[in-house]
């Protein structure tokens, strides 16, 4: 059954103009993590397609909300992986009204804006 899963999650992604995604389980819940908590364990990378793209780290939170590393809560942490994140220094910027506080907009409004495709994936 879990191939399965895989198998039609990855065609969703492939569908909605996502590559590559390595997906990886929560490991803690606080933001930031702790440094004492398997730092990165939680975050998934993906290519997401313009307007805003290329590679992203991301989470999804407990409300469902999407969240980008960012090290000041405003900025993405575009272009690295997960390997060259400090996880203890991230302050995530999260979609929804975090977002509209510091551009404007949801994320959600643009269907093809990485706030709304990663909270799609997710609920696949």
């Amino acid at each position: 059954m879990a191939a399965k899963i895989s198998v039609i999650t990855g065609a969703a992604v492939l569908a909605l103009g996502l590559t590559s995604p390595m997906v990886a389980r929560a490991g803690c819940i606080d933001l930031p993590c702790p440094p004492s908590a398997s730092a990165g364990t939680e975050w998934r990378a993906a290519n997401f397609p313009a307007p805003n793209g290329g590679v992203l780290v991301y989470r999804i939170l407990s409300d469902g909300n999407p969240a980008c590393a960012s090290y000041d809560g405003q900025n993405c942490l575009w272009g690295q992986n997960k390997s060259q994140i400090s996880f203890a220094r991230v302050h995530p910027l999260i979609c929804g009204a975090n977002h509209r506080a510091q551009w404007g907009v949801t994320g959600y409004e643009n269907p093809r804006h990485w706030c709304n495709l990663a909270k799609r994936v997710a609920r696949m």
